[in-house]
């Protein structure tokens, strides 16, 4: 199948798709069936971001472009039109493990202007997360931060989000937040963060059809909030496709203590 043609549609960079890895698809036939359910939203190409962790536990994060071309396989094999790229999303306490050529294996972007997809931790530790990020700006690598509305010592440290885009970060806010998947603090702030122009995408963070694409039904609620359609598509069209073909160039700035 030829992924060149296709027409420019929906973009998902934060999605686990890759089978019997982390807590994403349990098998090659649930893979399959989540990637038609990402079709049917909208969506022509997906970053699939399997859990570092996982990947560091099973041995097996060599193997990620691999079992990204067999998921490719199978849905080409099927006649489903997705392109898969392969990516990770890493928590803040896995960077030490990470040397340069590990960051450069789950990092998208060209040379100059790699970036990654780093997880807002879900239970504390907003002061580890930002010493993370810091670190990995340090090291020339640009910051997608993951679902920071999920996280409360994030949002409610003065002025660490504004802090974190000044240093380069760019946010990607879960279409699952803005439904009310995560709670209702988790949908508020969302909407505040895609209102105020503070994130600059958003993504489903699907993991299999109990937790589906949702990108469609996040727009309806942003449109709910006063954030026009025409406004809102770009989020889940232009804006992840420019940060994967131009990454992000990392810079040092200020950030939370």
């Amino acid at each position: 199948m030829c992924h060149g043609k296709r027409a420019v549609r929906r973009a998902e960079l934060h999605f686990h798709l890759l089978p019997e890895v982390d807590d994403g698809p349990v098998d090659l036939d649930d893979a399959v069936a989540l990637a038609r359910l990402a079709v049917a939203d909208g969506t022509s190409l997906v970053t699939a971001t399997p859990h570092v962790r996982d990947l560091l536990a099973l041995g097996i994060l060599g193997e990620l472009p691999a079992r990204v071309r067999e998921v490719q396989a199978a849905l080409d094999e099927a006649g489903i039109d997705l392109e898969v790229r392969a990516g990770a999303e890493l928590a803040h306490d896995d960077v030490p493990a990470f040397d340069d050529r590990r960051l450069d294996a789950i990092a998208q972007g060209p040379p100059g202007r790699r970036c990654v997809l780093i997880e807002a931790p879900l239970f504390g530790d907003a002061a580890g997360f930002l010493a993370a990020t810091a670190e990995l700006r340090a090291r020339g690598v640009g910051t997608l931060i993951g679902h920071p509305e999920r996280c409360d010592g994030l949002m409610l440290a003065d002025g660490a989000i504004d802090a974190e885009r000044a240093a380069g970060a760019r946010l990607q806010v879960n279409a699952s937040s803005l439904t009310g998947r995560h709670g209702a603090a988790a949908r508020a702030w969302g909407i505040e963060l895609l209102r105020s122009g503070r994130a600059d995408v958003i993504a489903s963070d699907a993991h299999r059809a109990t937790r589906p694409p949702l990108l469609t039904a996040a727009l309806d609620v942003l449109a709910e909030h006063g954030v026009a359609r025409a406004d809102g598509e770009p989020l889940v069209r232009d804006a992840p496709r420019a940060l994967l073909a131009r990454g992000i160039a990392p810079r040092q700035g200020a950030r939370a203590a």
